[in-house]
This record gives structure tokens, sequence and C-alpha cells, in this order.
């Protein structure tokens, strides 16, 4: 069923591609340089992606980075290509029955034609500079929790927990950028750090000889750095990422539970992809129920079951809020808490829309984040 899925997408995204590649090819001057030059670029951009993703590891890591993210702008800027496409053709439609274009259109179509390509390509690369500045800046949210401790102590308990998602280390993620995100977080000064899955994107090789693990290693906090894994730590091969951060000095949670200080516990639940993880009662089971209970769950479909299970905060990403409008408004039909705090029952939650991203390096309609959070232990 996912086979059959996947190839309808395929074909889905094959026959958009090929009709955008003929408005292109119409809009562009009859030259045919232009129109070879134009080919190889579109090509390179519709199947960089599939190309850099699949063969990243055996190219050179220049050329994996080129077809990442050339490829990974053309997924992010493709519905705005086809917004673009579909109104100027519309355009001419109504015009062909209704006449709307004013003469100085009519008699000079080629040129507007042209005139039209060039605005797309403006306004686009000007959102494209925006999209980066926002992803480039990180913000910090920032959440005052108090949470419930039935130890029978009588003091109330600060923990400064910093959280983060989808750093997504790999061909567009590179050192320098950690080395900046490593300081933001150790800048806030935290208790813990908890890394809610998909520290890599799919290619352990691009992180291997960056050396990131030198970078990751510098994290600091009084009780350490705990991981879970995510859907793309499956991607880059489950194995061989655990070890990478554990390398990096990191407590990687599968399906386990740790007692910290004996103040509080973290629960880290393996990702969906692995569909033999356990259910989260058999992970509560037996932990002492007078300590706050903190869930890290990668991807934010299990809400219920932290609700059912007494649970104090659960904290999720995989989402990116979207990444970049109007994909955020996608995500938000298809979960129930997509992005942001909630609270259901005695149960906090947060889904971060992640430090880093996938595809291309843009934000538009959203923006990267860390989470810092004060819990008041009572």
């Amino acid at each position: 069923m996912n086979f059959i899925r996947m190839l309808f997408i395929l074909v889905i995204f094959i026959v958009i591609n090929v009709y955008l590649f003929i408005r292109g090819w119409q809009a562009l001057p009859g030259k045919t340089a232009v129109h070879i030059i134009y080919t190889a670029f579109y090509l390179l951009a519709a199947f960089g992606v599939f190309i850099g993703v699949l063969l990243g590891s055996r190219l050179p890591d220049w050329l994996s980075y080129i077809c990442e993210l050339t490829g990974g702008y053309w997924i992010i800027l493709f519905i705005f290509f086809l917004s673009a496409a579909l109104l100027g053709d519309m355009l001419r439609i109504a015009d062909h029955f209704f006449h709307i274009f004013p003469d100085w259109i009519t008699t000079n179509y080629e040129h507007a034609k042209h005139g039209y390509l060039i605005t797309v390509f403006i306004l686009l690369g000007m959102m494209s500079v925006i999209g980066y500045i926002r992803f480039s800046n990180p913000g910090i949210t920032k959440l005052e929790l108090t949470l419930e401790n039935s130890k029978g102590e009588s003091e109330t308990e600060e923990i400064i927990l910093v959280a983060a998602s989808d750093i997504h280390l790999g061909n567009l993620i590179r050192k320098d950028r950690l080395d900046d995100w490593v300081d933001l977080i150790n800048s806030q000064q935290p208790d813990i750090i908890l890394l809610a899955g998909d520290i890599f994107d799919h290619n352990m090789h691009a992180v291997e000889s960056q050396q990131m693990d030198k970078v990751l290693t510098r994290l600091n906090a009084r009780y350490g750095v705990y991981a879970i894994p995510g859907n793309h730590d499956f991607y880059a091969g489950i194995d061989r990422a655990v070890e990478y951060m554990k390398k990096s000095c990191m407590h990687v949670l599968r399906d386990q539970a740790v007692t910290i200080d004996n103040r509080f516990v973290i629960i880290g639940r393996d990702d969906l992809t692995n569909r033999q993880r356990k259910p989260l009662d058999s992970l509560v089971a037996g932990l002492n129920s007078g300590l706050p209970r903190i869930v890290l769950d990668h991807q934010p479909v299990s809400l219920m079951e932290s609700c059912e299970n007494n649970i104090d905060l659960h904290l999720s990403g995989h989402t990116h809020n979207g990444q970049t409008f109007p994909y955020n408004y996608f995500i938000s039909w298809m979960y129930d808490l997509s992005y942001g705090y909630r609270k259901m029952g005695e149960t906090h939650f947060y889904v971060t829309s992640g430090l880093g991203l996938w595809g291309a390096p843009l934000r538009i309609g959203t923006r990267s984040e860390i989470v810092r959070i004060r819990l008041s232990i009572n």
C-alpha cells in the first residue's frame, strides 16, 4: 500500500514538472543556447534532491551538496512556481474569452511573457532571502511550567530545560552552523538538554567527514544531553546514527526511562519508524510515581497516550511547522497539535518547529527555534 501511494505521488510530481517545464520553455526567448541551459538546470532542480539522497554517499561531497541544495530549493519553491504558472494560464484563458489584456500586452505578447517570468523570479528571490534570514536567526521560545512532585518535599525546585529537535545535520546543515547553534544552546545555561529526534538528515558520510562530533561534545548541561532518534536518523542508518550520538556524548534513549538526580524522569520513545517500539504504558511501569515525567517522542501522534499515562510534559518535533507557507496549513490539518503549546488534562505538550530543516535553508511563515523551559517542581 505504501509503495502504491509513493508511486502515485511520484507520478503526480513528474506530471506537474512536465507541465512547469513546458510553461517555462514557452516563456523563454527562442534561442537554442538558452533552452539547453534551461533544460540542464531544470533537470538538476527537479531531480537533484533524489540524486543527493539516493547517491549522496557515493558522490563527491561538493556534488552531493549541490544536488541536495538545488533540488531542495526546487521542492520548497515548487508550489509557488506552480501557482504562478496556473495564474498565467488562467489569465490567458480569460483574455481569450473576455479580452482582459490591455493593448500594450497583446501587441507585445512575447515581451510580456518574458516580463512575467522575470517578475516571478524576482519575487521568489526576495522570498528566498527573507526565508534564509528567518532560518539563520533561530528564536528562543520561553515557557514557564509548574509540575507537581508528590515526594513529600515542601521546597520548590527549578530546572532549566532546553529542547531542540530536527537539527538535520548533513550536507545542508554543516559544521559551522552547528557551531553557532551549540553556542546558542549553551548560552541558555541549561540544567539539561533534550534533543527530540532527527539529529541527522540522511547522510552520515557528510556528518562524519566534517567531524561534527567534536562540535556536539561542546553541548554543556549539569545533567547532560539526552536524545531520541527520529525518522531521518533511521534513514541515515539507525545503528550508525546511534553510535555517533553516543560518540558525541549524548545519552540515547530508545524506549527507555532514566531518573535524573531523583528529581524527575526522562522517558525517550523510539521513533514510529520502528514498528516494534514499545507502548508507553510498558515504559512507565515500575517508575517512581512521585516524580514528574517528561516524554520525548519525535512525531506528535501519541498525545492521548501521554495523557492516559499521567505524563507531565510531552515534547515532540518532526513537523517543522510546515517549514514554509502554505505547507504550515497542510501540517496543521494533519496533526492534532502541529506546533506550539497546549495543555490536555494535567499534561503539558509542546511541539517545536525545530532548529534545523529539510530541503532548503528557508523559513517562510515559520521560524527556527530552540525551547527554553523553566520547570518549577512543587
